[in-house]
């Protein structure tokens, strides 16, 4: 028996918290660090430029010609998006208002890392913007945005529509803003409403001093083009 210091029942648990709190750190700088090296958005481009829908004689990426459109197409809810230029293929799942009114997130489980369309807004194709947003990283490391920042002028965004319809955006502005300056206006509506447009958002900004995003980044595309043919009933 002892009479002074620490027993070896003591001891041992001293080595598992401080095996613990060194674990905890390390898990916290790999996350910041995830998280800070995210491709940060340059501004580029020219938000909502004037155009029409469908360019008509052109080819898809398989060389089948698509097909033009006279106008927006009717809804159809987007199932997956392609963005070649950031090697993001992600399936695209629903998702509506937060309890406070805001634009929900993908939660914890099997879709957090897959984009998710804001089924308040006109799915793809359909006259004005849709929104599709996806994290920048988790606690498990970079999400399905994680190269958001990455994307340029001219890239092109697919999506697949449940109709079997593949709709062709081109990307024309991409713009990082503060979460307390969010244009809600700009982001949401359109100086064109008229015209079918994309638009992709993620968190930006990384504070490591308060271990959250300051910013959304934003990509603003256009309809450049539709192919496939419309499902039967």
């Amino acid at each position: 028996m002892t009479t002074s210091g620490w027993s070896p029942g003591r001891r041992s648990l001293l080595a598992l918290g401080l095996a613990a709190v060194v674990a905890a750190v390390v898990l916290v700088v790999v996350v910041v660090r995830a998280q800070v090296s995210a491709p940060q958005p340059r501004p580029a481009g020219r938000i909502d430029p004037p155009g029409g829908t469908a360019t008509p004689h052109q080819n898809d990426s398989r060389g089948q010609k698509t097909r033009p459109e006279r106008g927006p197409l009717g809804p159809s809810r987007p199932v997956s998006l392609t963005i070649p230029a950031i090697g993001v293929h992600t399936p695209v799942n629903p998702i509506g208002l937060a309890p406070d009114g805001s634009l929900a997130v993908p939660q914890p489980g099997p879709h957090l890392n897959e984009a998710a369309w804001f089924e308040n807004s006109p799915t793809p194709g359909q006259p004005g913007p849709s929104i599709i947003e996806g994290h920048v990283d988790s606690t498990a490391g970079p999400s399905v945005f994680f190269r958001l920042g990455d994307i340029a002028p001219g890239d092109a965004v697919v999506v697949h529509r449940a109709d079997r319809r593949t709709l062709t955006f081109r990307v024309d502005a991409v713009r990082d803003f503060r979460k307390t300056e969010f244009p809600t206006t700009l982001v949401y509506g359109s100086r064109h409403l008229s015209q079918p447009s994309l638009r992709l958002i993620t968190c930006s900004d990384f504070d490591p001093a308060i271990r959250h995003h300051v910013g959304n980044e934003v990509v603003f595309a256009h309809l450049l083009r539709v192919s496939g043919r419309a499902a039967r009933g």
